[in-house]
């Protein structure tokens, strides 16, 4: 309380002097102040004297707090205990009289202090310990007992094995084409296991993942034989948040925090006037340089048009077009040899070769003697060639062909052929045909089968071809004779089989049969007469062989080529503020969109602290994590060394901005590593591939920040368009890792 001194000037002063008497009934301390002012200048001197009505009260004393401490369920009588809350549980060390190696006893410990005068300074409410740490420590020396008990919910966290939680482990989805896929979401997931499978209230003070999720087929997670703190640390613990016990009175019992206070808070305060000591500290040296947060990988459904929109521009555009779109009808240009030409049609369906056609023409020379003198007939740009491929596939398996039909024709040409045409109906070919006489059509037909099991059994592939040609008036004048046909055929059919022996072996079995032609001789005369066929057959040998028939792929054909997936990130740069080593936290469920957010409030849980530790001679009951005007409360130790000592000692904390605060951070892209990576194959060149390379993650945008670059092969073919390349920097050169001898 201020007392003003005022005197009259009428006459000189000398000086001023008064005596002014407080009184305080808060001890240990008496504060106060007095003004003395003159209407003129002169000497003021003055004395002020501050007593207390009654005197402050040492840490031993109980003559002016009243103290009931309720220490009980103990073998002997209690000498000195001391109860601590760190956060994560609660443990009561206790010290009694006599020697106790057997005793289990359960603890129940209620602490509260009021003033002479009745007002309420602190109270611990009641603590029921029962679960020991370890056994009764024995001091024969002094004959006493210690026994340490701690309340903590580890039997849970840790002992409890969980089930398979996440859904599509249970059910996955039959085609992840055909529809949307399931998703988990992580904040959710976490709340129920604790509040299901946890006996404890939970809360979460912060949801930072609230909005990520787990994703079938792309983020995977399984929750089978884990327990509940393991997917704490695989969830909200990659962030650096911890699980807390809060004390029964509360209603929540385990809560997931931030160790460190991240926001503002306030609560109530403790005078200065009641602390024993008070010790005020600045932490400085754990914000990191750079924080380095990784979420989870940015999914595009990579189309054949998105795919070839990132192509752009490209020499060999339409190939790729054709290789890439899932139906399709086209045809290779003419190839030429000599006088020959050679010209391809194909069609795709579904993504599978169905149809092929190679048509063959060139000049034909026809030489034969006619009455003893040569004759030569030229025939140019006749077909010589044709050949048809069908092909059918399983539709359960469209991977996987079940017969193929491949069709030939043959054309004979002599002196008096009369040229004629032949229309090819494709695919991709639609051309007319110059030819002579047909005298063959030729098929091979080759079915395949497979086990219930997948695996192909057999294969059997069965040719009809032509073995000789007959022409009516054959060796009478040009004019007599008739066009060539065909006359005799023949029959060949080629057997695989497959069957599994185990151990990764198999059963190979091949052979051929068919039939022959062979000629008839006359028995008297030595001439040939006629032929006949002879049907034979020329099995080999089974053998074990470690070599699997033919696979395929039979998963359903799918518009999404792949899953375009982009690293994404957010480095904050505390700038000079940063005073520890650079950090890097990857979290792969974490939604991109979600990235600076988070990564502020984990830096700000790193950021620089005011801790403020303090005594007072009175039990409190602020657990870790609520407030006082000081900061967050992060440990509390209540020591009891009588009934009437009791001393706590509190530690609080909060975000210290002497510097600057962590929302002053600057957010910077993610860099990806420029020496190694993966990227996405465009198209073919030479000596290796174009590539889509994402050097970073923009989280202003949202959007990866990628280059068109070159990766080198240096053996071995290059994959398809689509497909993904791992690469390395080799002597300044990006090199496909799987293509170096």
């Amino acid at each position: 309380m201020p007392l003003i001194l005022q005197f009259n000037d009428d006459a000189p002063q000398p000086g001023l002097s008064g005596e002014v008497v407080f009184s305080a009934r808060t001890p240990p301390s008496v504060r106060g102040s007095v003004t003395l002012t003159a209407r003129r200048p002169v000497p003021i001197s003055g004395e002020a004297t501050f007593s207390a009505s009654r005197p402050t009260p040492g840490v031993g004393s109980s003559r002016d707090i009243e103290y009931t401490t309720d220490l009980t369920g103990l073998p002997g009588l209690v000498l000195t205990a001391e109860y601590r809350h760190t956060g994560q549980y609660e443990e009561l060390t206790v010290t009694v009289d006599g020697l106790h190696p057997l005793a289990t006893p359960t603890a129940q410990l209620r602490l509260l202090a009021r003033t002479g005068t009745g007002a309420l300074l602190g109270e611990l409410p009641t603590r029921i310990f029962s679960a020991a740490t370890q056994e009764p420590q024995l001091d024969t020396g002094e004959r006493q007992t210690t026994f340490v008990f701690r309340n903590s919910f580890d039997p849970d966290l840790r002992g409890l094995r969980l089930p398979e939680l996440i859904p599509w482990k249970l059910n996955p989805s039959p085609d992840l084409c055909a529809g949307p896929r399931q998703e988990q979401n992580v904040g959710e997931l976490v709340r129920g296991l604790f509040r299901e499978r946890v006996d404890a209230a939970f809360r979460l003070d912060d949801d930072p993942l609230q909005s990520s999720v787990w994703v079938e087929g792309r983020t995977d997670y399984s929750t089978l034989g884990k327990t509940p703190q393991q997917v704490w640390e695989e969830t909200y613990g990659l962030l650096g948040m911890v699980l807390w016990v809060a004390p029964l009175d509360t209603g929540i019992r385990l809560v997931g925090t931030w160790p460190q206070p991240v926001a503002e808070g306030s609560g109530p305060v403790i005078s200065a006037d009641w602390r024993l000591t008070d010790l005020p500290q600045r932490q400085w040296y754990q914000t990191p340089r750079r924080l380095t947060l990784r979420g989870a990988e940015r999914a595009t459904d990579l189309t054949p048009d998105l795919l070839l929109d990132l192509i752009g521009p490209d020499p060999a555009r339409t190939e790729l077009e054709r290789e890439l779109y899932p139906n399709a009808e086209w045809f290779e240009p003419p190839e030429s040899s000599g006088t020959s030409t050679v010209q391809r049609g194909y069609r795709k369906l579904g993504g599978q070769l169905v149809s092929q056609v190679e048509v063959t023409t060139g000049d034909v020379s026809v030489q034969e003697t006619v009455d003893g003198e040569p004759r030569v007939r030229l025939l140019y740009g006749v077909a010589t060639g044709y050949k048809r491929t069908e092909t059918t596939y399983d539709p359960e398996c469209q991977g996987r062909p079940i017969s193929q039909r491949t069709e030939t024709r043959g054309w004979g040409y002599d002196l008096q052929t009369t040229l004629g045409t032949f229309s090819v109906p494709g695919p991709g070919l639609n051309i007319t045909l110059r030819t002579g006489d047909l005298v063959a059509e030729e098929t091979t037909l080759t079915t395949y089968t497979y086990s219930p099991q997948g695996h192909q059994t057999s294969e059997t592939t069965t040719t009809r071809r032509l073995a000789s040609m007959e022409q009516a008036g054959a060796e009478g004048d040009l004019a007599d004779r008739g066009p060539l046909t065909g006359r005799e055929y023949i029959t060949q059919t080629i057997t695989q089989t497959w069957a599994p022996m185990g151990a990764g072996r198999w059963r190979y079995s091949s052979g051929v049969s068919g039939q022959t032609l062979v000629p008839v001789y006359d028995a008297e005369s030595r001439e040939a007469v006629r032929t006949v066929a002879l049907a034979r057959s020329t099995p080999d040998a089974p053998r074990v062989t470690d070599q699997a028939p033919p696979s395929y792929d039979c998963r359903p054909y799918c518009e999404v080529i792949r899953e375009l997936l982009d690293p994404t990130g957010v480095v904050l740069n505390a700038g000079d503020a940063g005073l520890a080593e650079e950090r890097e936290i990857s979290v792969p469920m974490l939604r991109p969109a979600d990235l600076t957010g988070v990564a502020g409030r984990v830096l700000a849980a790193d950021w620089h602290r005011e801790v403020r530790t303090f005594t007072v001679p009175f039990p409190v009951g602020y657990h870790p994590g609520s407030w006082l005007a000081d900061g967050r409360v992060q440990s509390l130790t209540i020591r009891i060394n009588a009934p009437d000592d009791v001393v706590s000692e509190i530690v609080c904390a909060r975000v210290d901005t002497t510097l600057m605060g962590p929302g002053s951070a600057a957010v910077e892209p993610l860099r990806a590593d420029p020496n190694a990576g993966r990227a996405l194959m465009l198209a073919g060149a030479p000596g290796g591939a174009r590539v889509r390379l994402v050097t970073g993650w923009d989280p202003g945008t949202g959007e990866a920040i990628t280059e068109d670059a070159l990766v080198v092969f240096r053996s071995g073919y290059p994959p398809r368009p689509g497909d993904e390349i791992d690469w390395q920097l080799i002597r300044g050169q990006r090199e496909a890792t799987n293509a170096r001898r």
